[in-house]
């Protein structure tokens, strides 16, 4: 998912546009499936009806970013991603730490 992509579908977490792409994702998703998030690097399962956190990627050096520019842009997107996912009635919950 390019960074435009991220940024149309989460917007306006009350848009008919987001509700239909979050619910759709997460019913296509099977129990246990994982969802990863390219530009953060965010990784993703579906358990027991919510969005689990299980990994993050790690900073390496030779990134364009600073370990704490990665961190704050892995927080902000997780932070998004569940305030959509909360409304269409799916917790979304970091389990990463």
């Amino acid at each position: 998912m390019t960074n435009n992509t991220f940024n149309a579908v989460f917007q306006d977490p009350d848009s008919a546009e987001s509700r239909a792409w979050c619910e759709n994702h997460f019913r296509i998703m099977r129990e246990g499936g994982t969802w990863g998030v390219p530009r953060s690097g965010l990784i993703f399962q579906k358990r027991s009806g919510k969005l689990v956190l299980t990994m993050r990627m790690p900073h390496m050096p030779q990134m364009p970013v600073t370990p704490e520019q990665l961190k704050r842009q892995q927080d902000g997107d997780f932070n998004v991603i569940r305030k959509h996912f909360a409304a269409v009635g799916v917790a979304v919950e970091d389990e990463s730490q």
